[in-house]
């Protein structure tokens, strides 16, 4: 693993490293924008609801055009471009009071992010050539991610930062940090691969062979899928706990995500070293088949019974540790040359499974209570793993590209 390590370029680590430290930041202030909402604005929870999806569905859409513009004009003018988008966008939202202009800045923050995050991700496959290497970084990006994802809001609690308005300035100025390293580090690297500076498609191309590639098509509808499974782990469980009278719905919850961020801080490169046999596909149909072993765990146990929902909780995040970087590694794989940012950005439209999941879980919890719900959630991970059969096995009929 050090070995590989020591092949990361600088511009590999300016990725990781900043991916890190810009969710560290951003999650000190974004998951208690409901907070902010509703005192700054007095917004109720439907209101705030709409607020925090609308930006989702639109950065998730321009995502996919601004991949393909990664590949025509390169990934390093893409990510500078949209960490400036970032910073204006953030200093908005520490300054104004305006209802509408906080939503307009919401999602001109999301788009930014559709430009860093999959560009940031496509932008390593371009760096390195190795494959072992490749997988290592991609994994290494999604391990510090979660580490900024899992400690950022506990430093903004112990700092208190949490639910202010001005702590989206502080998150500005590390974005702004990221964009003088960035622009030290892409001018002194070597220029980014031809294929990423004027690929000379036009994006009609561009949609005409993703249209073609129909196991992408059924990869990216199994991720979507996946992640309204997932997202209960989060919307779903707080609803769980709420509608089956929990006594202590928030100390409970903080024991789940706490679950979650240590078992993915913990196991995820014993795991990969673990599963390094298998394939990408039969590695993600191995985590997903775990997410729906937790479901089923969920259904059945008793709501009082705390150990054994925690035990639930630990499985699915193991799931979420195979699954996870195995995704990015397949989009990798799976996209043609000189059409990685155009994948990374049609693969990211699965990200309304995020969006959905809230809808689709407090319906089951109305319709059928928890049962509903966990059971409904085992049936949908197991689709999953039979659609991440087909894709696999598509590829690999096609092109030997499921098999590589």
């Amino acid at each position: 693993m050090f070995r590989s390590l020591s092949k990361f370029t600088a511009t590999v680590w300016l990725v990781i490293v900043a991916t890190m430290v810009s969710r560290f930041t951003f999650f000190m202030i974004w998951p208690f924008m409901a907070v902010i909402l509703h005192q700054t604005h007095g917004l109720n929870a439907a209101e705030i609801g709409v607020f925090l999806t609308i930006p989702s569905l639109v950065g998730n859409t321009i995502g996919f055009y601004i991949g393909y513009l990664s590949d025509l004009f390169g990934r390093r003018k893409v990510i500078l471009g949209a960490l400036a988008v970032s910073i204006v966008a953030l200093v908005t939202l520490g300054l104004t009071e305006n209802l509408w202009v906080t939503l307009s800045a919401m999602i001109l923050q999301a788009i930014a992010r559709s430009g860093i995050e999959p560009t940031g991700k496509a932008l390593i496959t371009d760096e390195l050539e190795d494959r072992e290497v490749k997988d290592l970084a991609l994994h290494a990006r999604y391990y510090t991610l979660n580490i900024g994802t899992s400690f950022g809001p506990l430093v903004g609690v112990a700092w208190g930062l949490t639910g202010k308005q001005t702590t989206f300035l502080f998150v500005a100025a590390t974005v702004a940090l990221y964009l003088i390293a960035a622009l030290i580090v892409f001018s002194r690297e070597a220029k980014e691969k031809s294929h990423g500076e004027g690929g000379g498609f036009s994006f009609r191309s561009v949609l005409h062979t993703l249209a073609g590639d129909y196991s992408f098509m059924i990869f990216v509808l199994a991720m979507l899928l996946g992640l309204i499974a997932y997202s209960q782990m989060l919307s779903g469980f707080v609803q769980f706990l709420q509608t089956a009278s929990h006594p202590d719905v928030v100390t409970f919850f903080s024991l789940v995500t706490l679950t979650n961020g240590m078992t993915v801080l913990v196991l995820q490169f014993p795991l990969l070293a673990l599963t390094k046999r298998y394939d990408p596909m039969t590695r993600s149909m191995i985590g997903v088949g775990l997410m729906a072993i937790s479901f089923v765990m969920l259904a059945v146990s008793p709501v009082t019974n705390g150990a054994a929902l925690l035990t639930a909780i630990f499985v699915l995040s193991v799931g979420e540790v195979i699954l996870f970087p195995t995704l990015q590694i397949l989009i990798d794989r799976m996209a043609p040359e000189g059409m990685k940012g155009s994948y990374f950005g049609a693969a990211a439209l699965s990200g309304f499974g995020f969006a959905l999941g809230p809808v689709v879980g407090g319906a089951l919890l109305e319709f059928g209570g928890g049962d509903a719900l966990w059971w409904s959630m085992a049936v949908l991970s197991v689709l999953v793993a039979v659609l991440y059969r087909i894709a696999g096995r598509l590829a690999r009929v096609s092109s030997g590209v499921g098999a590589r």
